[in-house]
């Protein structure tokens, strides 16, 4: 989701060294006002922190706008904020695409003004949450959005506390002495509005939202070497009687073989968090899985009994980018009612995925490198062996939700990512 370096882990020993939050926490975490906020944390070694809107929009044309504040651990390197903006449409296969550095940037809490865009928000997370984005971005693309959470549709992390939804690296879970963390929270369930301008063409901006906060308080290459992200929603088409309109998140990451169960080397650990939402029941369930290396099959615990996976089947070698890029992707939830009331599980599949653009509902390759601001790229000390790219998906989807002793198929759109940074 950002920049990255190749240094390598000072952690050594034998001792576990990542200590993932799906394995000390679980269940949906109330979100407090400061959850949502912008740290810009300055005095604690390189923190890449992002604030993320999607949608998808009635048309099924899929939507985001990304900031992006870096700060390099370096003090006569100044911190840079970056905003990151696509709009693609499904039927005619257009995308646009803009990343700008921005001037000025003022942050205070949740707003945000440079002197591109300005962000404002408004209401608390136990009231309607409103956050309204406008932004000029060149001469050609403008837009006035606005992305609202309903006060029944709160936002969760993993987990309650300030620990909720954090996992850390190092042999020290102290915030003094760990290595780094990384914290993700949602809002998985908001609606956009607004208009976007695009050469000269509007496009209504109506559509099913999701937001996302997250930091990752380490060089961005130390923290994974692979991510997966799931956006699922019904997306203006027809409801479910029963659970009305749905939207499925998830998020999973991979450590390297800097850290494991046993230390460096003891095989890689994936952390996945995820969440079923419906308008009838938000929350429906929140899930949260740690997979243990194949070499530590039962290394973390599973204290929740949740199933929360994503699950590359049958990959193929990409020749530009050398990494292999699966020929399908399954995501799947499983978990209590948050309500207490039975459990519930889903799934999602991309029947196809692939490595070529335009196949699969592959829309774009992203290499994170050739993207990244010149003075972040000047900062890194090296990038030999770290190759970050992100494969990003939309498509026509169908939801399977397993509840009260029936399967209900939910149609919608998958927008999903499978990322790669290092072999």
């Amino acid at each position: 989701m950002s920049w990255f370096s190749s240094s390598s882990s000072s952690s050594a020993g034998t001792g576990p060294n990542f200590f993932p939050v799906t394995s000390s926490q679980s269940g949906f975490g109330e979100l407090s006002p400061a959850d949502t906020a912008w740290a810009n944390t300055s005095n604690k070694g390189f923190q890449t922190e992002t604030q993320i809107w999607y949608s998808v929009l009635k048309d099924g044309s899929f939507l985001m706008v990304q900031i992006i504040w870096s700060y390099l651990g370096v003090f006569l390197v100044p911190a840079t904020t970056q905003m990151t903006f696509k709009v693609y449409n499904p039927k005619t296969k257009k995308s646009t695409w803009r990343s700008i550095n921005a001037s000025g940037a003022k942050f205070d809490r949740q707003n945000l003004k440079s002197d591109q865009f300005e962000i404002k928000h408004t209401g608390s997370p136990t009231t309607e949450e409103v956050y309204t984005i406008t932004a000029t971005l060149d001469k050609t693309v403008h837009f006035s959005l606005t992305f609202t959470r309903p006060a029944d549709a709160p936002g969760f992390k993993l987990g309650s506390g300030p620990q909720g939804g954090i996992s850390t690296f190092g042999k020290e879970q102290d915030e003094s002495k760990r290595d780094g963390f990384v914290v993700h929270r949602f809002h998985p369930l908001s609606y956009s509005s607004g208009t976007i301008t695009v050469d000269g063409e509007t496009i209504n901006g109506d559509g099913d939202g999701m937001f996302v906060h997250a930091i990752q308080g380490m060089r961005p290459n130390l923290v994974a070497s692979r991510w997966n992200f799931a956006f699922f929603t019904t997306a203006g088409g027809e409801e479910d009687a029963k659970l009305g309109g749905v939207r499925a998140i998830q998020m999973e990451f991979e450590t390297t073989d800097d850290y494991g169960p046993k230390g460096a080397k003891s095989g890689r650990t994936k952390a996945n968090i995820g969440c079923v939402y419906t308008t009838k029941s938000a929350p429906l369930i929140v899930t949260g899985q740690t997979h243990s290396p194949a070499q530590n099959p039962t290394a973390y615990p599973n204290p929740s009994g949740d199933v929360s996976s994503a699950v590359h089947s049958a990959p193929i070698l990409d020749k530009e980018t050398g990494y292999p890029v699966p020929s399908a992707i399954s995501f799947n939830w499983e978990s209590n009612r948050i309500n207490g009331e039975g459990r519930v599980s889903a799934k999602v599949e991309l029947g196809k995925a692939g490595a070529l653009v335009g196949e699969g509902g592959l829309i774009e390759k992203v290499d994170v490198l050739a993207e990244i601001p010149y003075v972040i790229r000047k900062g890194l000390a090296a990038v030999t062996g770290t190759k970050p790219y992100i494969y990003q998906y939309h498509n026509p989807a169908t939801l399977e939700v397993s509840i009260d002793g029936e399967t209900i198929p939910v149609k919608g759109w998958l927008f999903n990512e499978a990322s790669f940074v290092s072999q």
